[in-house]
């Protein structure tokens, strides 16, 4: 479908967005916190998409979710000390019918005790459901960093939720 993207074909690119950009947009909210900033990131990763020029062969979503993982961290530089908005999350919560507001309130505010190294893992293997390969994929790190992240962010969040 790249392929045909790149030919010009642009119901290819819709089709790639569409079969893409929720869970990309749901791992940017998880992460970041705030669906303003998601919804921003996600259009500047599918703009930096279709400007460049993969090869075809590449794992597109891993491309895609190191894209939209490196500009979260850029966020988080530049936005240390920003409070999160309880507004903007009952707004992203409440649209997805089915979950207990107050559980994943709760989660969040957890997740977001972790370092950002340590969230992203539980993040793409949690709500992504990736692998420890696709997860290694998309951070450019070993698969035994990956395991080691993993490992220590459960045993922090063990500790946490036993509070």
């Amino acid at each position: 479908m790249y392929k045909r993207f790149k030919d010009g074909d642009g119901e290819a690119f819709e089709q790639l967005y569409q079969r893409l950009s929720g869970g990309l947009f749901n791992y940017c909210v998880r992460l970041l916190g705030d669906w303003h900033y998601a919804e921003d990131i996600l259009v500047e990763t599918f703009t930096k998409f279709a400007r460049s020029d993969l090869d075809e062969r590449g794992n597109i979503k891993a491309w895609l979710y190191r894209v939209a993982t490196n500009s979260c961290y850029s966020h988080f530089r530049k936005k240390r000390t920003e409070s999160k908005c309880l507004e903007e999350q009952m707004h992203s919560i409440i649209s997805n019918p089915g979950h207990d507001i107050a559980e994943e309130l709760r989660i969040q505010k957890i997740l977001s005790t972790l370092p950002e190294y340590q969230r992203v893992v539980v993040i793409l293997k949690f709500y992504e459901r990736m692998t420890y390969n696709e997860i290694a994929e998309v951070l450019c790190c070993p698969v035994g960093t990956v395991k080691s992240r993993m490992h220590n962010s459960l045993k922090k969040l063990r500790n946490l939720i036993k509070r």
